[in-house]
């Protein structure tokens, strides 16, 4: 930025920029993969069965005597599952980011105009019935084949797609990887008061987050 503007060279790289691009990388990035470990607590604390099932792959793969790192993520395939699950029932973004039509199209039967802003909703595709079978349901054998090998499908959209795909995908998928995996092996995951079960309801804003909740993370012996 600053060779471009000491040669005078016609640029948008200037401080404005620099400075949401920088509140960009921070909203889109922390903001997303927190919201999704959220997600997934609140996941596990409905479904205990869930948890064991990982803890017990993780227990299998890595043990307890270090923590999981990224080499263990192509062998944890129920773990990965279960995040993509988190991913897909969660949908906690579920526009993507608005576009314009460069010429007019035709889609389905539908005209759209040149310069039509278009915005995809992923939530829709996230949680077709026809896709799916039981959209609603948090199921991660869905994500797993008859031998446990993870299953890839098209409708799997969570960061969007295509050439405006997140630019983050893989450091996020890696993030989440790395936190959940580390979650799951130290620590069990119970309600704050026994019994009582948070609500999986979520609540519109920059992501969409579940009501606030609490949550006992009990240490697991090492």
């Amino acid at each position: 930025m600053r060779k471009r503007q000491a040669s005078g060279t016609a640029t948008t790289m200037d401080d404005g920029n620099l400075i949401r691009l920088i509140i960009n990388l921070f909203a889109a990035g922390t903001e997303t993969s927190s919201t999704t470990i959220v997600w997934f607590v609140l996941f596990m604390l409905h479904h205990p069965d869930v948890l064991a099932k990982i803890y017990k792959e993780i227990e299998d793969v890595v043990g307890r005597e270090r923590a999981p790192s990224i080499r263990d993520r192509t062998k944890l395939n129920y773990l990965n599952a279960c995040i993509m699950e988190t991913q897909r029932l969660g949908s906690i973004v579920p526009f993507s980011l608005q576009h314009s039509c460069i010429k007019t199209t035709t889609v389905g039967g539908y005209t759209i105009p040149q310069g039509t802003v278009i915005m995809p909703i992923l939530d829709f595709v996230l949680r077709f019935d026809k896709s799916w079978g039981d959209p609603h349901n948090f199921r991660p054998e869905r994500f797993l084949d008859d031998s446990g090998n993870l299953k890839v499908f098209n409708e799997f959209v969570p960061f969007s797609l295509g050439r405006r795909v997140c630019l983050g995908k893989s450091m996020a998928k890696m993030e989440l990887f790395l936190f959940l995996a580390g979650i799951c092996q130290r620590f069990d995951i119970q309600p704050a008061v026994k019994g009582q079960l948070p609500p999986l309801k979520g609540v519109f804003g920059l992501a969409v987050t579940p009501e606030a909740y609490e949550v006992r993370f009990v240490e697991r012996e090492m």
